[in-house]
């Protein structure tokens, strides 16, 4: 064969094997590993890097059936293999829109680890649009200014605490809680591992109650030293004696922490009032 038939030869194979591969799947382009047709493109928009954070509207289905529609957030790793929907994300600008085609065993066993492919001979197709990018960069200055606000959050609650206990004239401290005797009994002493029963209001700074147990039938329960209710609660209760009636500001610490509580609408580094009567403490039998 002579050169110039061998390169005619070799043009003519290319666009066979092009022309096949775009009868396989009409309407799709062949990329590196997988098929792709575009329904929306930004090309002016940035494209993710390995290491960025994205967020995409993500449909999977083989054949008729749907494997798994969300929206999640995932991190842009290296690819597994070739033709992983890594790959084809990096293809993506923010914004787009586009329907991939992956061979559906590898996706399935190798990309999702979810064992044997129980779809046959059918490919998975991916409806993805990619809603954010969040590069390294900006998750690395995300998070340093998130610990500095925590920061500032912890510094303002010491003064936040002191200033309150000053102003309503807190005049005891017991490791950290301050505290303010409105009734003295002089029953016992509660200990460790014993039954203390007591009633209580839960407010925040602002007077507004998140929590009570203000029923004598039915006061609460809890074991000494197990912080079965809030710590600062339990250690508070220790230094009590029966017929004690006490307010007490907890710092978050000692109560909700640095994620507040949610069910009560408390936010974290937020210090708490507990108004606490010790009614009896039962020993151990």
């Amino acid at each position: 064969m002579t050169r110039g038939r061998l390169i005619c030869f070799s043009m003519a194979l290319l666009l066979c094997v092009s022309a096949t591969s775009c009868r396989k799947y009409s309407g799709f382009k062949h990329g590196k590993g997988f098929y792709y047709q575009y329904h929306v493109q930004n090309e002016s928009n940035p494209k993710p890097q390995t290491g960025d954070l994205v967020e995409v509207n993500m449909a999977l289905r083989a054949g008729d059936e749907v494997i798994s529609p969300m929206t999640r957030n995932n991190m842009l790793m290296d690819e597994l293999y070739k033709g992983d929907i890594y790959s084809a994300l990096r293809t993506m600008h923010l914004g787009d829109s586009a329907t991939f085609i992956f061979d559906g065993p590898k996706f399935y066993e190798e990309f999702l680890g979810m064992g044997d492919y129980p779809y046959g001979k059918n490919p998975i197709h991916a409806d993805i649009k990619l809603l954010k990018i969040l590069s390294k960069q900006s998750m690395d200055k995300a998070e340093e200014m998130y610990v500095e606000q925590r920061k500032q959050l912890r510094q303002q609650e010491d003064s936040i605490v002191k200033a309150y206990a000053n102003e309503h004239h807190f005049d005891n401290v017991h490791k950290g809680i301050y505290y303010t005797v409105s009734r003295k009994g002089n029953g016992a002493k509660p200990r460790k591992n014993q039954t203390a029963s007591i009633l209580y209001k839960g407010r925040r700074l602002n007077g507004e109650v998140f929590d009570k147990y203000d029923n004598p039938a039915h006061p609460r329960k809890f074991e000494i030293g197990k912080e079965q209710v809030a710590r600062g609660v339990d250690i508070i209760v220790q230094e009590m004696n029966e017929g004690d009636l006490i307010t007490a500001i907890l710092p978050s610490s000692l109560a909700f922490g640095d994620k507040g509580y949610e069910a009560y609408n408390i936010p974290p580094f937020t210090p708490v009032i507990y108004e606490i009567e010790l009614l009896r403490v039962e020993k151990k039998r």
